[in-house]
């Protein structure tokens, strides 16, 4: 019988991938903190039971792995705030940008924030939280901050972006939030250089596509084979932003790695065919990292 430890090596790999729950509890523990210090200044005589914001970005999707890294948290201020920083001259988007600041400064006095981009960051020691001041559209939309070129407001739809990952991971037994939170291991392993946001586009592309979307874990390894074939033809494509009108360059700088994984996947599939633990576990690795372990020899 051939492929007799696939299933176990993607199994383990899954699970040392997913966030533990202390790690999940204590990015709401630090999105609730914050919230509260903005709250507390924005809306201190509003009762919002929590609906004043969102924890988006790799987290709020899903497909986040661990360590994690950075928590991405949008903060929903009221319209009159919005009307108040549009009257002032300058650069609009940064003067609200340093307000968040100074606020969070106020309850976090400890820790060393910065203003730059869309984001007031505040680097905890587990993890840090980028914090995303915004304002809701009536097209669900939300507009934000863009400080550079002297400051410009931005649109982004977090939940069209959770919607198009989650769409396919109902009709194709979550492949698509596996494929990104393999393809992140790559990425950190390997220092590749695509944003996590165009591994998000790409894998709902693939796996709504792929010939074996229906099959189980035990073709894991495949889909990692079949992916990065597939990938190489993407060079320099644009790829459309959920629920926006904005694209993405994917570019080319990521090209010679995702040879050399590939190279390694086809070495690593045979090995799995061939029953070949250690030596399979080994090839994966070089793309993964030691998040993917060998299984017990059966």
């Amino acid at each position: 019988m051939s492929w007799i430890y696939v299933t176990r090596h993607f199994n383990d790999f899954m699970i040392n991938l997913q966030l533990t729950k202390a790690q999940r509890d204590d990015a709401v523990t630090k999105a609730n903190n914050i919230a509260s210090a903005l709250r507390a200044k924005y809306r201190p005589y509003e009762v919002t039971n929590g609906n004043d914001y969102l924890i988006v970005g790799s987290y709020g999707k899903g497909t986040m792995i661990r360590p994690p890294t950075d928590i991405d948290m949008l903060y929903r201020l009221p319209y009159s705030t919005y009307q108040r920083i549009n009257q002032v001259s300058g650069n609009k988007q940064s003067i609200l940008l340093q307000e968040i600041k100074n606020a969070l400064e106020e309850r976090f006095v400890n820790t060393d924030l910065g203003a730059d981009g869309q984001v007031v960051k505040v680097p905890f020691q587990t993890c840090a939280v980028d914090v995303v001041p915004a304002f809701y559209c009536e097209n669900k939309t939300y507009m934000i901050c863009d400080t550079n070129l002297g400051g410009k407001w931005k649109y982004t739809n977090p939940v069209s972006e959770y919607q198009a990952i989650n769409g396919i991971d109902i009709l194709n037994d979550y492949k698509a939030t596996r494929l990104i939170w393999m393809l992140k291991a790559w990425k950190n392993s390997c220092n590749v250089d695509v944003p996590s946001l165009c591994i998000e586009i790409l894998a709902t592309q693939f796996v709504s596509q792929w010939i074996y979307r229906d099959k189980s874990i035990f073709w894991y390894d495949w889909m990692i084979r079949d992916f990065l074939l597939w990938f190489l033809y993407q060079k320099n494509k644009s790829l459309s932003i959920p629920g926006s009108y904005n694209t993405i360059n994917l570019g080319d700088t990521w090209y010679s790695r995702a040879v050399s994984a590939y190279q390694r996947a086809l070495k690593a599939c045979d090995y799995e065919k061939d029953n070949y633990n250690f030596l399979s576990a080994e090839e994966w690795q070089k793309i993964f990292g030691n998040q993917f372990i060998a299984a017990t020899p059966v």
